[in-house]
């Protein structure tokens, strides 16, 4: 009886210092991501509310025809590249957008995102920058394009947070009461946060990463990929490229992995990393997951067996002109 209750007591004082843990790190993530998207939505609030977003749009219109979206849209496309995919999804809260658009917008810089950290990080690891680059960048806009013409059209808003309204119609002080309103999806995301960063605490505490990592290397095939690199392909999809940067760059730096499996790790990873968290992220915004999801992994798929094929029939040519000689 004694027996079971101390390893009742030890299991509850284990899930305490796993849920503590977890949620501590989803409040200082949670803390980054919101020190970002706060400050660029009520900036982009303000600026749509005198009128500068409009001028923008009708700047970037010619461009964002090509992808069939509105000119703003184009600035949620730049945000994400460069910045991150929370800068872009708070430009998506702030800015009058069709559900169709954030659908569109949402799969192309899932694809294609914090391009120079993550790049960067990707270069330390063993990846190929020029090589990564064109597959991340031309991968959302093919995707954009792909989206434009499957998606049916439709006008329904998001938001009414950000309407393109003059300030005759409309207060600066509504638009500060409209803004605070969106911002409701920190809060889901907080949420999120937590549940995720409490749940890989529990699979790391009870081992059962390494019970995942036995069974990914019976699938990595799939991705064109060794098994080998199961553990770090899991690192990248569950903790992403930047919490995982010392795991892959120590893969590299200490030969963990011969180098063309490196090279087609960082080229699957590219597109498709932090699958379950970055998803998540979008889901508030009402984007389905098939088009959040989909997208990324028939990319990582699709590359890894493209660069596969490229360097065989490269191996085969050079064999011949050896041959010949």
């Amino acid at each position: 009886m004694k027996n079971n209750l101390f390893h009742l007591q030890d299991s509850q004082k284990l899930f305490k210092e796993i849920f503590f843990a977890g949620t501590k790190d989803a409040v200082k993530t949670s803390l980054k991501i919101f020190k970002i998207m706060i400050p660029v939505s009520l900036l982009m609030a303000v600026l749509n509310y005198v009128g500068i977003i409009n001028k923008l749009s009708i700047f970037l219109q010619p461009a964002a025809n090509l992808l069939g979206l509105g000119g703003r849209s184009i600035l949620v496309l730049l945000s994400g590249y460069l910045v991150n995919t929370y800068s872009a999804i708070a430009l998506m809260i702030s800015l009058d957008l069709s559900l169709r658009e954030m659908s569109i917008l949402s799969s192309m810089v899932l694809l294609s995102h914090t391009l120079p950290i993550e790049l960067s990080i990707q270069k330390k690891a063993g990846g190929n920058v020029w090589l990564l680059l064109f597959i991340r960048v031309g991968a959302s806009i093919l995707t954009g394009f792909l989206l434009a013409l499957i998606l049916p059209g439709g006008n329904e808003a998001f938001s009414s947070g950000a309407q393109m309204l003059s300030s005759e119609a409309i207060s600066l002080a509504d638009v500060l009461k409209r803004w605070l309103l969106d911002n409701i999806t920190v809060v889901k995301i907080f949420i999120i946060n937590i549940v995720l960063n409490v749940s890989f605490k529990f699979l790391i505490e009870f081992h059962l990463i390494d019970k995942f990592c036995g069974w990914l290397k019976h699938i990595m095939f799939v991705f064109g990929l060794a098994k080998e690199t199961a553990l770090y392909w899991l690192v990248a999809n569950v903790i992403g490229l930047i919490y995982g940067a010392g795991i892959l760059i120590t893969a590299n730096e200490s030969n963990a992995l011969n180098q063309e499996d490196i090279r087609k790790l960082n080229i699957s990873i590219c597109s498709m990393h932090s699958l379950i968290q970055e998803t998540a992220n979008f889901l508030p915004l009402g984007v389905g997951v098939p088009v959040l999801v989909v997208p990324r992994f028939i990319t990582a798929v699709g590359s890894v067996w493209a660069y596969n094929l490229i360097m065989s029939v490269r191996g085969s040519a050079k064999a011949v002109t050896v041959g010949d000689k």
